[in-house]
């Protein structure tokens, strides 16, 4: 259960400052920096509970999500999914740590939430082990990006910034949805630890 708490800690974060006055500016600034650094510890823990002597996945767990399609939330880790867990958690209490800049102002408490949530999403990106759960996460990241750069940007034309990077990375995506629609209806699973094993034809892997 370590990387499913992992995921949702910061979400539980970003709960407790939606319910938060947002006048109460010292109480956001320096809560949200405590709970950034306690993910943080979290991540180190879960450096301490790796092997880097195995090359499976690890600390795998698998939640039923959509049974009668045999797709599944499979969380596990690897080496590089690993470090990138623990420079995720490393930067966030870094970006919290900004929300103290006066050029914030009254917007700490939805910069710090828009914040979190990223984080969790983005550990469920690392950790994914299902390919459509993946792409879904992946995609998801796009909303708290939206947000921190289109109303936190530091230039004038950051709304149009937001706009062309949710709409470049939405519109290129689709190819790696299409593919991922491809590989399940020509397999059956989108579970990688499974199709890492399965070999398609060549043209097929080619354009996947």
């Amino acid at each position: 259960m370590m990387l499913s708490f992992l995921t949702i800690a910061p979400l539980l974060g970003a709960v407790i400052l939606f319910f938060t006055d947002k006048t109460n500016k010292s109480f956001v600034k320096n809560f949200s920096l405590f709970w950034s650094l306690l993910v943080f510890y979290l991540t180190i823990f879960l450096l301490i509970l790796f092997d880097p002597t195995s090359t499976q996945f690890q600390l795998i767990e698998e939640i039923s999500w959509l049974s009668f399609s045999n797709m599944n939330v499979t969380l596990g880790i690897d080496g590089l999914s690993l470090f990138m867990i623990l420079l995720t958690g490393f930067l966030i209490p870094i970006c919290v740590m900004l929300s103290w800049n006066p050029s914030i102002g009254n917007k700490a408490k939805e910069y710090n939430i828009a914040f979190f949530v990223l984080e969790s999403i983005l550990f469920g990106v690392f950790t994914s082990l299902d390919i459509m759960l993946f792409y879904l996460l992946f995609e998801a990241v796009l909303i708290p990006m939206y947000i921190v750069i289109g109303v936190y940007g530091s230039r004038e034309r950051k709304i149009r910034a937001s706009y062309l990077l949710f709409l470049y990375t939405l519109v290129s995506s689709i190819f790696m949805f299409v593919a991922i629609l491809y590989i399940y209806f020509k397999t059956g699973t989108t579970d990688y630890q499974l199709l890492k094993n399965i070999q398609l034809d060549l043209y097929a892997e080619r354009l996947c």
